[in-house]
């Protein structure tokens, strides 16, 4: 057995799966965490995404940096307990196309953060170019369909 089934039976039998599925009080915990790690993550990338496209006034580079962190701290979160979740639950979400389709706009986000970051520290002003703008469009979109998808997860099987 190789594959997709071979890692959803690794997952299933391994000792984090059975942690997580005898406390009752594990799922909902990761639950809240996550819910905090989104907050965050989605919160800073709103304030830096909207301040690029010239829609949240004036931010100042210094605090657009402090935001990243904030961003950067929530993603940490949601993937620690993501990967709660992948282990709690394999055949659920490896199967559920609401989740395969979440995890292609997280690494397409995260791809879009790579090329925006690499451009932006190279900037003098804080004129944002068009390609920046574009990005942090694109940003705003991937990550509004991250929340979205991951809240269709339960419904859709």
């Amino acid at each position: 057995m190789f594959g997709l089934e071979a890692l959803i039976a690794w997952l299933g039998s391994s000792a984090l799966n059975q942690y997580i599925v005898s406390h009752s009080y594990v799922w909902p915990t990761l639950e809240s965490l996550h819910f905090i790690g989104l907050s965050l993550l989605f919160g800073a990338m709103l304030v830096i995404d909207l301040s690029v496209l010239g829609l949240a006034g004036k931010v100042s580079f210094n605090t657009l940096k402090k935001f990243v962190l904030v961003s950067l701290v929530g993603f940490m979160v949601n993937l620690i307990t993501g990967i709660g979740f992948i282990f709690g639950d394999p055949s659920r979400y490896f199967s559920n196309p609401s989740f395969v389709l979440k995890m292609l706009c997280v690494w397409l986000a995260l791809l879009n953060a790579w090329y925006f970051s690499s451009k932006v520290r190279g900037l003098s002003s804080q004129e944002f170019p068009l390609s920046l703008k574009m990005s942090a469009g694109a940003s705003l979109v991937l990550w509004c369909l991250v929340l979205i998808l991951g809240r269709f997860i339960p419904y859709v099987e």
